[in-house]
């Protein structure tokens, strides 16, 4: 029993090194000289432009969920106009954030993963070792510096689309004025609070995309070993969003 248990201990820390080893690696080969800046454009199309819908609907559905909630109890007591301030608290520093995060990492990590991981098992990694490539710039980099920069964008844009639909909730089931809405979220809203959620969000972006270019680089076992990696890159990658988030809030948001 205490060998399992020493064996999971030495496998967690193996692995969150290999995890940090992973985006440094990846940030130290950042170069837009050649054919770099046109990979690093296109992992920037995925994690972007292609995530776009399911960011609106998480950002506009997450902003309704929380106006319906909130709204019932502040209506009991007449206090429909706080709508506004609980919403933008909750997508601005932790819903927007972490839900947009998580359905990237469900989406474009499951993606890296898999990728990496099926040119690993058809040793197509090791051939590019041998022709010399530079597999940190070649493979890593594009991802992580991608998700990076898109993860805070993505996180805004859905903000934004859950404000609206807090709006909507608000106006439409409470009674509570467009104006009244807005002039209590710009209120709220400050440029500190904000920088905190984009923060957050390139945190996010760091960990889901380390995680999943590990697990792929280091996937072994065939196909099978291509879904064991692809499904461990996901728990992860939203279990180390939902630990840093904590981590976040507590230390250096509270």
């Amino acid at each position: 029993m205490w060998q399992r248990v020493e064996q999971q201990f030495s496998d967690f820390y193996v692995q969150s090194g290999g995890i940090i080893l992973t985006f440094l690696r990846g940030m130290r080969e950042f170069h837009l000289g050649g054919n770099e800046r046109r990979r690093l454009l296109q992992q920037m199309a995925r994690v972007g432009w292609e995530t776009i819908p399911l960011a609106l609907m998480i950002g506009l559905f997450t902003g309704m969920t929380v106006a319906l909630g909130t709204g019932i109890v502040l209506a009991q007591f007449g206090q429909q106009q706080w709508i506004a301030s609980v919403v933008s608290e909750s997508m601005i520093k932790e819903m927007g954030p972490v839900f947009t995060a998580f359905i990237i990492a469900a989406r474009v990590g499951a993606a890296m993963t898999a990728e990496l991981g099926t040119m690993a098992v058809n040793d197509e990694v090791n051939v590019l070792r041998v022709l010399g490539i530079r597999v940190n710039r070649y493979l890593l980099m594009p991802r992580i510096v991608a998700a990076v920069t898109m993860t805070p964008a993505l996180t805004a844009y859905s903000t934004v689309m859950g404000l609206f639909g807090g709006c909507l909730i608000a106006t439409s089931y409470f009674g509570v004025s467009w104006v009244t809405f807005w002039a209590e979220t710009f209120r709220y809203i400050t440029v500190g609070e904000i920088a905190k959620g984009l923060f957050k969000g390139v945190v996010f972006g760091a960990i889901y995309s380390s995680v999943c270019c590990y697990k792929g680089v280091n996937t072994s076992g065939g196909a099978e070993g291509v879904g064991r990696a692809t499904t461990s890159a996901v728990v992860v990658s939203l279990s180390g969003i939902l630990v840093a988030n904590y981590l976040l809030t507590r230390y250096l948001f509270g």
